[in-house]
């Protein structure tokens, strides 16, 4: 029973952090961060989907509620700079591509491996360094690290 509340509580603090990014979001109307905004909405809707719950598993459950605590405070900057925020997305996804590359190259049986999806995370802590870094993250991290963890994908 104490797992079970540990869980709930986690999933609880995950949800608020999806609904201040999402309340957040409404806010932004001004076509100058449409890109930023639609950016922001698919990695909430990336890490809170039905059955993220069993996706990420309890032991990530606080890491996306820090993720989305970053997007949150990614969020409330976003008016006060675009132009920053526009070249850090830039960065981002550049790191992503040579990801989503890299995976698929792999055979498909190779595309659920550990160390795969551990570059998957380090992607969300690229992200909460690049735009909220004040939120902290979990590993060192920086595009030259993540993406030598991509390159070594193709090598394991």
């Amino acid at each position: 029973p104490e797992r079970a509340l540990a869980v709930v509580r986690a999933v609880e603090r995950v949800l608020r952090a999806a609904q201040a990014v999402d309340a957040g979001l409404e806010q932004l109307r001004s076509p100058s961060v449409r890109a930023a905004h639609d950016d922001v909405r698919a990695q909430v809707d990336a890490l809170v989907r039905p059955g993220f719950v069993a996706a990420v598993g309890a032991g990530r459950l606080d890491d996306v509620a820090r993720y989305l605590r970053a997007a949150a405070r990614r969020v409330d900057r976003l008016p006060h700079r675009p132009g920053r925020d526009a070249d850090l997305m830039a960065e981002q996804h550049a790191v992503e591509d040579a990801y989503r590359a890299a995976v698929a190259a792999l055979p498909p049986a190779r595309r659920a491996d550990p160390d795969v999806r551990a570059v998957r995370w380090l992607l969300e802590e690229l992200r909460v360094g690049l735009f909220a870094q004040e939120v902290g993250t979990a590993v060192p991290v920086s595009a030259t690290r993540v993406l030598r963890a991509v390159d070594a994908l193709g090598t394991g």
